[in-house]
């Protein structure tokens, strides 16, 4: 049962997540998954460059192997300016930002949250490279292994026209809604990434994975 979600506070699930009418992995998937723990997440920016935009939304869902754990999300206030075409794109405006925390007062909790985990996103790169130069505004390293969700659909699913999120979602019948709000992308994100393991198995996902052998459990 999902238990209620507020902004900025970590929120613990119970049971299979399935995501928007996504079908539930078979038993032994399960099995093959148990020792995979996995961060999906998104963030939302100032700019189209993560090398130069700073974050003003991110949103984990923390798996264990296809059940979710735990979720967590945050506007952040990113202390610049942020462009109108970005305030068009998310919806997010300044005064949403006004109280929100600054990157340095969760980054602690972003740290934990994706700690022993593989980080999931859709185009995992640009959201690494975001959470990475915020981490070292703050004086600290932020280095996991990854799985890119664009990517593996292009290796499991080559003849497709188009790869984004609400492309993909369309197309595997994943309802979706509100793109570029880090909860919904994420929600989005975690439900494709079941989708795909359900469908093409676990050893085509662990071939995806970046730095595999820093997901393992000591």
């Amino acid at each position: 049962m999902l238990v209620k979600r507020f902004g900025g506070k970590i929120v613990g699930m119970h049971g299979m997540y399935a995501g928007h009418g996504t079908p539930i992995p078979p038993a032994a998937y399960e099995g093959a998954m148990e020792g995979l723990r996995f961060a999906v997440l998104d963030v939302e920016t100032t700019s189209g460059d993560p090398t130069e935009g700073r974050v003003m939304e991110v949103a984990v869902l923390a798996l264990d192997g296809v059940q979710e754990r735990l979720r967590w999300d945050s506007l952040i206030q990113p202390r610049t300016h942020v462009p109108g075409f970005i305030q068009r794109l998310t919806g997010i405006d300044p005064a949403m930002l006004k109280d929100a925390p600054s990157f340095s007062e969760v980054v602690r909790t972003l740290g934990t949250l994706t700690q022993d985990r593989v980080v999931v996103a859709h185009n995992v790169r640009f959201d690494m490279t975001a959470l990475t130069h915020e981490f070292a505004r703050t004086g600290l390293v932020f280095e996991r292994p990854t799985l890119c969700t664009e990517r593996l659909a292009r290796q499991l699913v080559p003849h497709l026209p188009h790869y984004n999120l609400g492309s993909l979602c369309r197309y595997f019948g994943i309802g979706f809604q509100a793109a570029h709000r880090a909860l919904n992308d994420a929600e989005a994100t975690a439900a494709l990434l079941t989708r795909l393991i359900a469908e093409f198995g676990v050893d085509r996902l662990l071939a995806s994975v970046n730095g595999m052998h820093q997901a393992r459990r000591a």
